[in-house]
Parts: structure tokens; sequence; C-alpha cells
């Protein structure tokens, strides 16, 4: 169903770990510690795209549902045994399952959902790639059930594998021209393009898929067949805005002169 036939309740919950998640009824819930890690709307914009992909293929209700119907099973054989009855089960359930556990296969679903949703918008769809690079980081030194990240990470795939996942999206979304590269490179046409300095709460990996998502929007809509220019200190592709450079990045104008050299160059399959 669409979002107007099922709309949500959006809170932001008085919790100072970094989470988020979507329950029954459509209410979203993202934790304000979030906003202490994410400084960047567009990232946010992915976040509650992931949960708003659970909300509208009803993960949380179906995940309930089925964790319901294997609890019964198992209480009528009890009860038949003469054990006790279930009447504390309903309640019970809801207590355990206020953030359903829906498993990696919908974990998967809800991130190409949020791709999908941050397509039909003006955010950077970087961002993507860019916000599980940041859990990458985060989760260093850490062991997974030890921080409360984003999505209740036990039982999410592996980060690194849902950077790449976004990362490979982005590629194929610039027509096989922009990408990033192991060493937080961001490549046009396999020539290295820009190595991001880091800014505020973003480091240089992080910063690197915004550009990668900025490049991917101007090959998509055919922008490279323009110069790139300068413009108030930022490079633009045709109409596209690429990158402000910040302290530590080299200047505007020698990143165009470089992005115009090999913008044009044949993409690899």
């Amino acid at each position: 169903g669409t979002i107007t036939s099922k709309p949500y309740l959006y809170f932001v919950s008085k919790n100072d770990t970094l989470n988020a998640g979507c329950g029954m009824g459509h209410v979203m819930m993202v934790n304000r510690g979030t906003f202490n890690y994410i400084d960047s709307d567009d990232e946010i914009a992915a976040i509650v795209g992931h949960e708003m992909g659970h909300g509208q293929k009803d993960h949380a209700a179906n995940s309930i549902k089925n964790n319901l119907n294997q609890q019964l099973l198992a209480q009528v054989g009890v009860a038949v045994a003469g054990g006790t009855t279930l009447a504390n089960l309903i309640g019970s359930l809801a207590l355990t399952h206020t953030i359903a556990d829906y498993g990696r296969g919908k974990e998967a679903e809800a991130d190409n959902l949020a791709w999908d949703y941050l397509l039909k918008t003006n955010y950077n769809l970087g961002a993507t790639a860019a916000v599980m690079q940041k859990f990458v980081e985060l989760e260093k030194g850490h062991k997974r059930s030890g921080i409360e990240s984003f999505f209740n990470p036990s039982d999410h795939p592996d980060s690194s594998k849902r950077r790449d996942n976004y990362a490979k999206k982005l590629y194929e979304y610039s027509k096989k021209h922009a990408e990033v590269d192991k060493k937080g490179v961001v490549l046009v046409n396999k020539k290295e393009f820009v190595t991001p300095a880091p800014v505020g709460k973003m480091s240089s990996a992080e910063r690197a898929y915004f550009v990668l998502g900025n490049l991917a929007a101007a090959y998509h809509r055919g922008y490279d067949k323009q110069e790139a220019t300068v413009s108030n200190g930022t490079v633009y592709l045709g109409q596209q805005a690429i990158i402000t450079p910040v302290d530590g990045d080299e200047d505007a104008a020698t990143l165009a002169t470089r992005l115009n050299e090999i913008k044009n160059l044949k993409a690899k399959s």
C-alpha cells in the first residue's frame, strides 16, 4: 500500500543510543541519540526510508503473527499435557516483540525499499551507502551485541555488506562511470577524482559516498555531456552539484579541471 493509505506516527525517543524502529500500527521511532551521531538530513532520510520499508510491507505485524503462531502451538502442547494456560501469552509477546525480529531477508528488502523511496526525492542517494559506512566505523572495536547500533544489529546483515549493496546500486545508477574504491577514493571512469577530507561528524570515506551520490545523479541525468564548472566554491557537472571543498580538500578549480579530463572516458563494465 501507499503512505497515504497507511499513514505513520512519528516519535523521537528519549534514548541516547543510535537506533530506530517501526512497530505495529505504523509507529515510527527514532532515538534522539541518533542525532548525536548523525547531522545529515540525507542520512536520517535513509534511516527512515529503511524503517518505512518495514512498515509498508507489514514486517512487524507479520513477525509478531509468526511468533504468536509458534508460541501458541507450543503452549497448546503444554496445555494438552496438563500445563499452564495461554492467559499471559499475548501480553508477553507485546513486551518481547515491541520491535520485531524481522530476520535478514526482511532487512535486505527494507534496504532496497529505502533506495526506491529516496529515488523519488531530492535527497542524495549516496546517503544510503554513507550511513552504512558510518555504522561500519562505529562498530569497529565493539562487539555487535555490545552497542545498540542501527536496527538491532544482532539480526541484521553485516553493515559492510549493506554498504556494498548500496555502492553497487550507485555504480549502476551512474551508468558505470562512478564508484568509491576500498581506500575511500572516488573514482570516475576508474580514474582517481578525489579523496574527500573529513568534515564534522563525517569521515573521509563516509563523505566519499555523498560525492558518489552526486556524480551518480549527474551521469544518470546526462550532465556528463556538459562541462564541469565552479560556482560559489562548489564544483558542478552540468546542473548537479558534485562537491563543495572544505579545509583539507583540493581547491574547486583543480577538482573541476580533473573532472573535465576524466568524465568522458569510456565507461568500464
